[in-house]
């Protein structure tokens, strides 16, 4: 049973060599009492920014996401944990980074065309609205657009579905993640993004990293975040959409869908070409 659960590093050979330690995913429980310790720390940062730097919800923003990646690394190195191969850090071809940004594109193509079908993001518009002076825009740009796609990643892609795959069908496991992080988004995007993560999901399985995802995903907040900062506050009431826009989006959306399934494809040829080279 336990050899199910085992990944092994195969880098040392030879009967003269000690055997390759072997690395075996973390239990399904130490991944739950690692996001509750970060979810804990993330509370504590939270309410000490409040007195720290009162209106600011940048700023609170980014302690509380620092607050959740740390606490989740602290109990898993406390644990005794390799805290990098449980996040799924490690290293890609390079040739997969261009791929990845292909991917973030078609991914951007389907955020537009379903934003289009259900709606503007009326709750992260007056998030932004909310977010007046110069440095805090600096905090949320680092914040949204860096911070968020390294965590996020890290956590339900590296840590989760990593958990998931030594257990489940990789499908399986891709799709469970993909769950708590589309409803990190809120009821309503959480079917969008369920279905936006199952790419990234399937990259981070082929390629064993989370650094293809953190591509894909700092090129969907960046651009969304851009587009937030330009549009500004928007009333629900005063978006109309015409049905030629609704048919084209469906359109855009498929045709997005398609082009990264191909990508996908790719990617995990890259990975397999390398896997064997190996």
């Amino acid at each position: 049973m336990d050899e199910g659960f085992d990944q092994r590093v195969d880098r040392l050979d030879g009967p003269d060599v000690p055997t390759a330690v072997q690395y075996r995913a973390p239990g399904i429980g130490t991944v739950l009492i690692a996001f509750a310790t970060g979810f804990a720390l993330a509370a504590l940062l939270g309410g000490a920014g409040v007195f720290l730097f009162e209106d600011s919800l940048a700023a609170l923003l980014f302690l509380a996401e620092v607050g959740l990646l740390g606490g989740v690394v602290a109990y898993l190195a406390a644990s005794g944990r390799r805290v990098a191969e449980d996040l799924r850090a490690g290293r890609v071809p390079t040739a997969t980074y261009p791929l990845a940004v292909k991917l973030g594109i078609a991914l951007l193509l389907a955020n537009f065309a379903a934003t289009e079908l259900l709606g503007p993001p009326i709750r992260d518009m007056e998030f932004v609205a909310g977010i007046d002076s110069a440095a805090e825009r600096i905090v949320l740009t680092v914040s949204v657009a860096l911070a968020a796609p390294v965590i996020e990643e890290a956590l339900f892609r590296g840590l989760l579905q990593g958990a998931l795959e030594a257990r489940l069908r990789p499908w399986l496991a891709i799709a469970l993640a993909a769950m708590p992080f589309a409803l990190l988004h809120g009821p309503l995007p959480a079917i969008f993004f369920f279905f936006w993560s199952l790419p990234v999901g399937w990259v981070t399985w082929r390629t064993g990293s989370i650094r293809p995802g953190v591509v894909v995903h700092a090129l969907n907040n960046m651009v969304g975040l851009i587009g937030l900062l330009t549009v500004g506050s928007l009333e629900a009431e005063s978006v109309q959409r015409g049905a030629g826009a609704m048919m084209l989006a469906v359109a855009v959306l498929v045709l997005a869908a398609l082009w990264a399934v191909r990508l996908c494809r790719r990617i995990g040829l890259v990975a397999g070409a390398t896997a064997i080279s190996r």
